[in-house]
């Protein structure tokens, strides 16, 4: 049993307990209003023209049984609107449909008239209505509309207090839905246990499944049933938010849910949310919109017509004068309202009303007064408390996890037995296919080898033409370059003879054959590093491209190299290659370009080597070289690359100079 000392109580303390336990039954029956009733679609419109629109068609005198569904459809829609007027009609409908022998009516009758009373407070005869209800669904064997019973016999339990009744019964519910698939039932149960949860303290849980439920709710199209589940889901969302003191949040729930019931016309909803409204506002001190919010609850609870919900309005005004500190004004709603709840056994009511009373003599100092009432309080509250509270949240989240684990198997074997069919259906496609593939494996094995063939014939052919063009350039180096200059030296040494006498004339010829003899001498150095580069490598790539520069670079280009992580044990294939690759942009870039300067990149990383060759010279129109199959040089360099399995890609346009990029892989 929960000590709660009455000298430590604050108005504050209240209001929350008071929420938490008042708002139980306000919540419960919009429960039992989705799921009893608005299974009958209707386009968005206000209950009020529904209710007219069904008078009008009664004076046309319809035949029997469209008058006993007439009647059963204000029975349902006057339990929005009016107590009295949907009991009559209520009466009506089982009257009626009791002469016509249809049981399928007759049952939903008596749901919607168990709605109606659960309306009422009336417990005791919503649940005899649903058992009826029940029993002849049940020889009927429409587990459809047992599943829904359920939910509604649930929520009266938890109205009750009989938690782990009413879990048992949605979890029954719950199960069904999911096994049909039902997706608006199984949201609608899903809203269901979330209050329930709330009853429970377990707000977290409980703002998961109402906002799930809402998430569905808002996806449909908004027909007059989907926004009465607006309106009711909006209001339970707030409820259990207000519960976890995210006050902001919860107004903004009560307001959408006032918004959506006005305007359907949904009198009980706008009261209950104008009822929150007023709560939270006391909580938070604003008076005004607080009394302006109970005074609008109050006018619509009168206009409902439910003596219980009209003095329960009065717990909330006493709640706010006590704020005001009017406690005469307070204790007198209360009392008046207290013999109310305790004839129609409304223990909600009653221990709210206990409470504050105890609240108010205490601050009037009548400590007689405030023992009386905090004994019926800690008496009333223990025994609510003890019928399942302090257990049933372990007990029943134990009892839906196995029931999620059962059905889970369920889905499982049955997921199993269409795999097996189809996998023994597939046995006969699969054989079948390995056939085919492995004939297509063979065929494409073939394919590629003749295709690796191909290449490395291609590669042979293009290393022959490479090595043949390389051979027919030192030619032609010989010819034109050495050859004249070593005819020449010829020339000026057959000449000597004729010069003896004159010393003069003889030391000049003598000093040019020397000089020409040089130049043959540098062109022969310079053609045998071309030749055999390999010689040049002994060291390092790093160094003989820096020999190369020093041996190339001249007063009218500069030649700048830039080396990075370059390892001096790279592969001999890609160094030479490399090597060949700079010495042959270069010649082209003095023979072509009439460039200034020269800019060498080479870089090494984890699995190439990245060279880039940039000049400032003229540049060409590659597309049109490419149409001339010209640029022997630049064929050279691409057959090179291609055989190292690397990559190179060419950048240039008249004026604009030249960009040739190139990556080997380290390892091809």
């Amino acid at each position: 049993m929960k000590q709660i000392g009455f000298f430590f109580l604050s108005t504050n303390d209240y209001s929350l307990l008071k929420s938490e336990i008042i708002g139980k039954k306000l919540f419960l029956f919009f429960l039992v209003l989705i799921l009893t009733g608005f299974s009958r679609p209707v386009s968005a419109q206000n209950l009020n023209e529904i209710i007219s629109n069904l008078k009008g068609d009664l004076k046309n005198n319809p035949d029997e049984r469209r008058k006993a569904v007439i009647y059963a459809d204000l029975t349902w829609y006057y339990a929005s609107v009016s107590v009295d007027s949907a009991l009559a009609y209520g009466r009506r409908a089982v009257s009626t449909t009791g002469k016509l022998k249809d049981s399928v009516l007759l049952a939903q009758v008596y749901s919607d008239l168990g709605a109606v009373h659960f309306r009422n407070n009336d417990f005791r005869n919503a649940e005899k209505n649903y058992l009826k209800s029940y029993e002849i669904r049940k020889k009927q064997n429409n587990a459809a509309g047992i599943a829904k019973l359920n939910n509604n016999l649930a929520s009266v339990y938890q109205s009750n207090f009989q938690y782990s009744k009413a879990m048992k019964m949605y979890l029954e519910a719950l199960k069904y839905f999911e096994e049909k698939n039902d997706v608006k039932n199984i949201n609608i149960t899903k809203a269901n246990i979330g209050l329930l949860y709330v009853d429970l303290k377990d707000n977290r849980r409980a703002v998961k499944y109402i906002s799930e439920a809402i998430a569905y709710f808002e996806s449909q199209d908004r027909t007059t049933e989907i926004e009465n589940k607006l309106c009711e889901n909006y209001l339970n969302l707030g409820k259990a938010l207000q519960m976890q003191k995210s006050y902001a949040a919860a107004e903004i729930q009560y307001k959408k849910s006032s918004e959506i019931c006005g305007k359907v016309g949904n009198t009980q909803g706008i009261a209950f949310a104008s009822r929150n409204l007023g709560n939270l506002y006391t909580l938070q001190r604003k008076d005004s919109l607080a009394v302006l919010n109970l005074q609008t609850s109050q006018l619509a609870r009168e206009a409902f017509n439910s003596r219980i919900d009209t003095e329960s309005n009065g717990i909330d005004v006493a709640q706010n004068y006590i704020v005001q500190g009017k406690y005469h004004e307070a204790k007198d709603l209360l009392l008046r309202a207290l013999p109310v709840f305790e004839r129609e056994n409304s223990k909600e009511n009653q221990l709210s009303t206990y409470k504050l009373l105890t609240n108010i003599y205490h601050h009037t100092a009548q400590p007689d007064s405030a023992d009386h009432f905090f004994e019926k309080y800690i008496a009333l509250d223990g025994e609510l408390v003890n019928t399942g509270v302090s257990r049933a949240s372990a007990e029943l989240e134990k009892k839906y996890q196995t029931l999620q684990k059962d059905s889970e198997i369920q889905k499982q074997k049955s997921t199993l037995f269409k795999r097996n069919v189809a996998l023994f259906a597939l046995l006969g496609v699969l054989l079948i296919g390995i056939v085919y593939y492995r004939n297509y494996q063979h065929r494409q094995k073939a394919k590629l080898q003749r295709t690796v063939m191909e290449q490395q014939d291609l590669a042979a052919r293009a290393v022959m033409a490479a090595e043949d063009n390389e051979r027919k350039r030192m030619a032609t180096h010989l010819h034109d370059g050495i050859g004249q200059l070593l005819t020449a030296a010829g020339m000026n040494v057959s000449v000597l003879n004729d010069y003896k006498e004159d010393p003069a004339r003889f030391e000049l010829i003598l000093d040019k054959t020397r000089k020409i003899l040089s130049d043959a001498i540098s062109d022969v150095r310079t053609l045998s590093h071309q030749i055999m580069p390999h010689m040049l490598l002994k060291n390092s790539l790093s160094e003989a491209l820096r020999k190369l520069i020093e041996n190339t670079s001249s007063p009218t280009i500069e030649i700048n190299l830039k080396i990075e992580n370059l390892n001096n044990d790279l592969d001999e294939n890609i160094q030479m290659v490399l090597y060949r690759t700079v010495q042959e942009c270069i010649n082209n870039t003095l023979k072509h370009a009439r460039a200034t300067k020269i800019d060498i990149l080479v870089v090494q990383d984890s699995d190439k080597v990245i060279t880039k060759i940039t000049d400032n010279g003229a540049g060409f129109d590659l597309q049109a070289m490419k149409r001339r199959n010209g640029g022997i040089g630049l064929q050279n360099i691409q057959t090179r690359i291609d055989f190292l399995k690397g990559q190179t890609w060419i950048k240039s346009s008249a004026g604009k100079g030249t960009e040739i990029y190139v990556e080997i892989p380290l390892k091809p």
